[in-house]
């Protein structure tokens, strides 16, 4: 549903995150998080996603795309046919999948990626699409760089454009249904619609900034319903002398909002609720963890060697995966 910035922002934040020391699990329920696979090659990935407990995918750049089907212990590459850089990945089922990425490039398989197929809908070379959104084998949505939001109904063989109302990037996009979806965009931008992206209404969400001047960035977005969502912020890039971290939510279809304050200091990069309760937030530390509906916050895996958590994904409460920037995967199972 979201990907990372990439350039100087995440360069910055990188550097200052490394150190040496070792991974440390902290605690909050029942189960960890274990190292499962580390990528022995040099490329950077972006975007994971899982379908069941055994089938997932992940790509990177050059047109990386790798798929497991044993819960990522083990990863094949599939034959992309581009080398462009990849930044979202969403399959609805083990044979039907979307890719998103530069060079105004949008890939779709229907055989679980053994082929790929690839349209560029945009007209714009530049154009980079930072997140996907399906919710069956037909209908789904893409975001890009530019503010743009295209829309298909024939399984990606053809998108139009929907008017998203902002020129900032948009890094973030989840249907709930064919009709309702939310959007973010880089500058506290959140994007909402209810006839399936014909009209988007959009927010600014002056009020829940940092209260220090420093502008948030708005890094994904998670709805558990059509009432509770959570998004996940990065205020690093505004400001190094004053990092921040929190989470934005709302619980009444994003009315109001409030902050949720974690203690991460650089910044959150993705977000997945599992129930009301239990949530996880990836970063630039590690991967957080509440069980309050995000009133608190804690490092359930703290990460202090420099490798960034990029993206998650749950399939359940037992069973999650996280991806960080140089290819290694961390794989949740409840005890």
């Amino acid at each position: 549903m979201k990907t990372v910035i990439v350039g100087g922002i995440l360069l910055v934040l990188v550097i200052i995150g490394c150190s040496n020391t070792d991974d440390v699990v902290g605690a909050g329920i029942q189960g960890e998080w274990k190292l499962v696979f580390e990528s022995q090659d040099q490329t950077y990935y972006q975007g994971l996603h899982f379908v069941d407990i055994n089938n997932g995918w992940v790509v990177g750049d050059s047109g990386v795309i790798v798929h497991t089907t044993d819960g990522g212990f083990s990863w094949d590459a599939q034959q992309s046919g581009t080398l462009v850089s990849l930044k979202t990945v969403f399959f609805v089922n083990v044979q039907r999948g979307w890719v998103g990425g530069g060079g105004n490039s949008v890939g779709r398989t229907t055989d679980g990626g053994a082929t790929w197929i690839w349209e560029h809908p945009a007209g714009e070379p530049r154009r980079t699409f930072m997140a996907l959104s399906f919710v069956n084998e037909n209908t789904g949505w893409v975001v890009d760089n530019f503010g743009g939001i295209l829309h298909t109904e024939d399984g990606g063989r053809t998108w139009l454009p929907q008017a998203s109302g902002t020129t900032w990037a948009i890094t973030a996009v989840q249907f709930i249904d064919s009709k309702e979806g939310w959007a973010t965009a880089t500058n506290r931008v959140v994007l909402h619609t209810t006839d399936g992206g014909s009209s988007w209404t959009t927010q600014i969400l002056d009020t829940v900034n940092s209260g220090s001047g420093v502008t948030a960035i708005y890094s994904d977005v998670f709805f558990l319903n059509r009432s509770r969502g959570w998004i996940a912020t990065n205020v690093m890039a505004s400001s190094i002398m004053n990092p921040m971290a929190f989470v934005v939510a709302t619980s009444n279809a994003g009315k109001t909002w409030s902050r949720q304050l974690t203690p991460e200091e650089n910044g959150l990069t993705s977000l997945e609720f599992v129930n009301e309760n239990c949530g996880w937030a990836g970063s630039f530390g590690g991967i957080l963890l509440t069980t309050n509906g995000g009133n608190s916050w804690e490092y359930h895996l703290r990460k202090k060697d420099g490798e960034l958590i990029v993206d998650l994904c749950f399939v359940d409460e037992s069973h999650g995966w996280a991806l960080t920037f140089m290819g290694s995967i961390y794989r949740y199972q409840a005890q």
